[in-house]
């Protein structure tokens, strides 16, 4: 039986994606025609996440993401 290790991750807002207010803004700035940044940082964080081979469980509304991998 394989056995998990869980992780909630808050994408409500970019600090709580690990961005400063300068690293965010620069974002903005190098992401300015993407149609929605924060959208964009969190898929940019999520595909991060996935390498280090997590994955997605559920997801509460637009910020609460839950994730496990393998122990």
């Amino acid at each position: 039986m394989t056995k998990y290790e869980y992780k909630i991750v808050d994408h409500s807002n970019s600090t709580s994606m690990g961005y400063s207010n300068e690293e965010t803004e620069e974002f903005k700035l190098a992401h300015k025609d993407a149609v929605h940044w924060k959208y964009e940082m969190s898929m940019i964080e999520l595909n991060k996440l996935g390498q280090e081979g997590w994955e997605l469980v559920t997801q509460d509304g637009a910020s609460q993401i839950y994730l496990r991998r393998p122990l």
